[in-house]
């Protein structure tokens, strides 16, 4: 079984190489030069919207561009004037151990994923080539709840729309069920999705494929499925020569059948809405309401690489790239409404808005309003329980963590971890969790502890064992390991 955090931090390696190449941040831990130039505001959707006057930056009394003309000159989308963080902190000794409070052995030999749910703590195990399971632990117990066996691997796609980017094996839990993918996707021959019964475990149904299956949402009382054919490289860099098909399934939430189904070549985004599923093959766009039937169906100039529903609106990054990209707004009918010069490698959507992130962060809502907008790099992004704080991997090195306080924007630090490759991991009230690769005084990777208020650094772990999930629950840390164990640590505050 590939390891997530081994495969990530191989892609933060090749992130850090170019960012070496110019040596940007790595003695002040601050932005990008404000001459820098990107793509950022370069819209690629071959269309030509006039900027909306809510991103029109206009002087502060100090003479510093603001958002709509208020008088927050941090919050702007002016890209020549980026404003640093607050206050930029780092490991400037030795740390004290930060200790579990206490082990739980799962007898599996990986805790893959760590997810929230209905005050449980919902805990993905696998074995190499072997059964996987998931478990439920109430907090301060020694002890699982249940546990649920399952014939096959864990699965990556369980998750709906995840707050951390970095999270890919675990569950989504919903009105009083489990749902979690297991198979055998590593040999190409079938995944199945499982729903469990929250409150005891028992599995309720099973809906398998030969193909490999992942959760989208909820609509009327069924589940969106896709299920995508899989594709076996002879060679490691191997591409499909056409599209892969997928198959969007809206699968019955009480008896596991599908109830229809559409197919959508080289699905590159899967939205679900209140009633209505809007699925992206490339350049076209389709909806379907909760019967099947296709509302409407439209191109656009440039490919969709993300999509995701805010409140009426459908907004969807556009673009040959992510660099290159836009994001689009369009109605539940299919028009289009606006467009924002904002590029986007990731969202993260809350109730109000959409926090989207590549090279500034921002927040916008529903009707293409820039709420604020900061000038820097913004990876791997993880969103806090109480949708308060939303963390960044930054740098040109990708070796920090930017702190944004939502929903206003202010950034009150950086904590530059001691290495050169850092990222965001987990986040109680008190706690702020950055892993970074520290192949010298850890197996791979060590677990820095920061006070959450304040940035600083108060203790580090040091497994002898891959970190595959950490997550912050019901005020403790917990973190699982390559090891097959589960530790629950304090918070640092």
């Amino acid at each position: 079984m590939p390891t997530r955090r081994r495969t990530l931090a191989l892609a933060a390696g090749l992130v850090a190489t170019a960012g070496c190449l110019g040596d940007g941040d790595a003695a002040t831990g601050t932005d990008p030069p404000s001459d820098d130039a990107t793509p950022t505001d370069r819209p690629t959707t071959g269309q030509t919207d006039d900027v909306a006057p809510s991103e029109t930056p206009t002087p502060a009394p100090d003479g510093t561009p603001t958002v709509a003309g208020t008088d927050e000159p941090r919050k702007t989308a002016d890209r020549a004037t980026p404003a640093p963080p607050a206050t930029v902190t780092r490991v400037s000794g030795e740390l004290p151990d930060w200790t579990a409070d206490r082990w739980i052995d799962t007898d599996y030999a990986q805790v893959l994923g760590l997810d929230a749910g209905d005050r449980r703590l919902y805990v993905t195990m696998s074995n190499d080539g072997g059964r996987s399971a998931v478990a439920a632990l109430s907090p301060d117990s020694a002890a699982f709840d249940w546990v649920q066996s399952f014939a096959g691997e864990a699965e990556a796609g369980s998750h709906h729309e995840p707050t951390d980017a970095t999270d890919t094996w675990g569950v989504t839990v919903g009105d009083g069920t489990v749902y979690s993918v297991h198979g055998r996707g590593e040999s190409y021959e079938w995944t199945a999705l499982h729903a469990l019964d929250a409150a005891t475990g028992t599995e309720r149904w099973s809906f398998e494929r030969e193909r490999r299956l992942g959760i989208a949402g909820f609509l009327d009382g069924a589940v969106v499925v896709r299920a995508t054919e899989f594709f076996e490289p002879e060679h490691s860099h191997d591409t499909p020569e056409e599209p892969l098909e997928t198959t969007v399934h809206a699968v019955d939430t009480a008896g596991g059948d599908s109830r229809w189904s559409a197919s959508v070549a080289g699905l590159s985004g899967l939205a679900v809405g209140s009633d209505a599923v809007y699925a992206a093959g490339g350049r076209s766009l389709s909806a379907y309401d909760a019967g099947g039937d296709r509302l409407w169906e439209r191109g656009l100039a440039a490919p969709v690489r993300l999509a995701t529903v805010l409140g009426d609106t459908l907004v969807c990054s556009v673009g040959e790239s992510d660099d290159d990209a836009s994001l689009v707004g369009v109605s539940t009918d299919g028009e289009r409404l606006w467009a924002r010069p904002l590029s986007a490698r990731w969202f993260v959507p809350t109730d109000d808005r959409l926090y989207v992130g590549n090279d500034s962060v921002a927040a916008v809502a529903a009707d293409g309003t820039v709420a604020w907008r900061e000038r820097a790099y913004a990876h791997d992004p993880l969103l806090d329980a109480d949708e308060n704080r939303l963390y960044t991997r930054t740098n040109p090195r990708m070796n920090a963590v930017d702190a944004y306080d939502l929903p206003g924007g202010d950034r009150p630090y950086r904590f530059v971890t001691p290495s050169n490759n850092g990222w965001p991991v987990a986040a109680t009230a008190g706690t702020l969790v950055a892993e970074a690769i520290t192949p010298e005084e850890a197996d791979f990777t060590s677990l820095f502890a920061v006070d959450a208020a304040t940035g600083e650094p108060r203790a580090v772990y040091r497994p002898s064992d891959s970190v595959f999930s950490v997550t912050g629950f019901e005020g403790a840390v917990y973190a699982g390991f390559g090891n097959g164990k589960l530790g629950v640590f304090p918070n640092v505050r």
